[in-house]
């Protein structure tokens, strides 16, 4: 509930013990286990060494010439005890190096493909500016309720609404640009959780501030925004997500392979309408075809 790193996830915890047992069960031997252990355990005092060197480097701003010599020593014990073990990794030590690759990959191609998508989705947006200008324009039909576009950035149109516009050619009475952001704290007290603009026309942005200990809960944050005068119904009210077809004939800099990955992690990730908590009857989902 204070440290960043340390947060409880009931899932992993559960994989883990899993895992934990299927490797006890697949080895059999205790010879096998203890060369798996010995590479995980030297391997881990080598990769926890470099990063206490950027910790000191990057967040203590310790000079160079302090953290090599004192980072040095720590390696120096750290590859000395990993290269007593690396006569083990035939010996079920090349199992520790499988896993850690394969979660390794996992991580930063996850990382990386929502990069490359969140920079094509900022790269795309529409000022909302420009667009308010010229709705009255358009003279575009308003119908009665409440529609809630979910968006990542807050700045921009978001693209759900440019192409709800596109393909319905209406819009709601009122309109609510909806960003989640997480803070880099366990919790965000409740008077600096949300953020109300009234962008005119019927427009406002809303963003809603939530901690890494914090589910966020839309109908919630609907709930707050009627303490600063945003008040709507849930029944008249339509929420609007996005959801991306990635193709991998694109030009990003990311590998074809790693595409392929990062698409297959994204079309099974969590739903975010049972994560942010939006009734499911009250949803709608708008296509877009990216190209990473």
């Amino acid at each position: 509930s204070e440290m960043q790193g340390q947060i409880y996830i009931p899932f992993v915890n559960y994989a883990l013990m899993i895992a934990c047992i299927a490797v006890v069960i697949g080895f059999k031997e205790s010879g096998g286990l203890a060369g798996a252990y010995g590479i995980a355990v030297t391997g881990t005092m080598i990769i926890t060494s470099f990063l206490y060197f950027l910790v000191l480097t990057h967040e203590r701003k310790w000079p160079l010439w302090k953290v090599i010599p004192l980072v040095g020593i720590f390696l120096a014990f750290d590859f000395a005890f990993f290269a007593g073990n690396i006569f083990k990794i035939a010996d079920g030590g090349w199992f520790p190096l499988f896993v850690a690759a394969i979660i390794a990959m996992a991580m930063t191609t996850w990382k990386k493909g929502r990069n490359e998508l969140y920079r094509k989705l900022i790269g795309a947006r529409f000022p909302i500016d420009s667009f308010l200008s010229e709705l009255p324009r358009n003279r575009m039909p308003r119908v009665p309720g409440t529609a809630v576009f979910m968006t990542l950035s807050p700045e921009g149109t978001p693209p759900t609404l440019l192409h709800h516009i596109k393909h319905n050619h209406v819009l709601h009475e009122k309109v609510i640009l909806l960003s989640i952001i997480f803070k880099d704290s366990p919790t965000v007290p409740d008077d600096e959780q949300i953020q109300l603009n009234d962008l005119g026309q019927g427009f406002y942005r809303v963003e809603a501030f939530y901690g890494f200990m914090q589910k966020p809960n839309v109908p919630q944050i609907m709930k707050i925004v009627a303490n600063y005068g945003l008040v709507t119904d849930p029944m008249t009210t339509t929420f609007y997500l996005g959801r991306e077809t990635l193709l991998t004939g694109g030009k990003s800099k990311m590998m074809r392979w790693r595409k392929a990955i990062f698409a297959f992690m994204s079309r099974n990730a969590g739903n975010p309408t049972s994560y942010f908590g939006i009734p499911a009857n009250r949803v709608v989902e708008l296509g877009t075809q990216i190209e990473l």
